[in-house]
């Protein structure tokens, strides 16, 4: 009975040792499952979703441009005709913007995707961040010449060397300001600074709008989040939770971080910091 007993107990710990062992297989082979789902739905994001975007985007701005040689010719016809005009090219620019919007959103959806698989990568060059954002000021100014964006250089430095991704950084940069110009009265100015400390540079926009409630300064770099405040600007604007989501990840890929003030009644300041790029490095 003795020895009966012994076996059993033996039989037992080799069928719990089995199991254990079945299941880090089991583990191991959904993991790379996932992961291969993961690389997947990138190549089809990357490839079917940009398609044909690619062509929207193209017919509408050639239509755009026949409207326009046809709106020249029938410059001398009458005025009802000019009007019908001016109504088709109103709803070719709502279409563009359309387009535009939705790939803005399929452009976050992959980088969300990569991010979650950590596939996410970073082209790294030496780059000057102020010219980065007299770029980024310039191309926004352009698109809302009703407001005003004020840029100030704090430092006593005319280039700021740092080691970064460009384009991640102006779009970082280009989101800061959409948001500031979106909140901020058309009076008032939209303000954009750059301070430098030890071996940091600091760059804050500051707009003169509502301000955000203490309770969702913290929240609104979490994935998926949407302010109590905010409203879904177009029917397609599924991702409006992902941007600063998105901000937060890339500025932290540069070894920098980000963060918002704001007091209700007083306007927001969002910021972000990156190292400064010495020669010596």
């Amino acid at each position: 009975m003795k020895a009966v007993a012994a076996q059993a107990r033996l039989i037992i710990e080799c069928l719990g040792n089995l199991q254990k062992q079945t299941g880090r297989q089991a583990r191991e082979l959904v993991l790379h499952e996932v992961d291969r789902l993961n690389r997947d739905f990138l190549t089809l994001a990357s490839h079917e979703l940009r398609t044909p975007l690619t062509g929207i985007k193209g017919n509408l701005q050639l239509s755009q441009r026949r409207l326009e040689t046809l709106k020249r010719h029938l410059a001398e016809q009458p005025e009802r005709a000019s009007a019908h005009l001016e109504h088709a090219q109103q709803s070719l620019a709502q279409a563009a913007q359309s387009a535009r919007l939705q790939e803005r959103m399929v452009r976050d959806l992959i980088d969300d995707a990569r991010i979650q698989a950590n596939q996410l990568g970073l082209s790294l060059k030496s780059c000057d961040l102020l010219a980065l954002i007299n770029v980024a000021v310039m191309k926004q100014q352009a698109s809302v010449p009703e407001h005003t964006i004020e840029l100030e250089n704090l430092t006593t430095e005319h280039t700021m060397p740092v080691l970064a991704d460009a384009g991640r950084i102006t779009q970082v940069l280009t989101l800061y300001l959409a948001n500031a110009l979106n909140y901020s009265p058309a009076e008032r100015p939209v303000t954009v600074q750059v301070r430098s400390s030890d071996d940091l540079v600091r760059v804050s926009v500051h707009d003169e709008g509502a301000g955000i409630p203490l309770e969702e300064q913290g929240r609104l770099w979490d994935r998926f989040y949407r302010g109590k405040g905010s409203a879904v600007q177009h029917e397609l604007d599924l991702s409006l939770g992902l941007s600063f989501y998105l901000s937060q990840a890339l500025i932290e890929r540069h070894h920098g971080s980000v963060g918002v003030e704001s007091e209700p009644g007083h306007g927001a300041t969002f910021w972000f910091t990156l190292p400064i790029a010495r020669s010596a490095a």
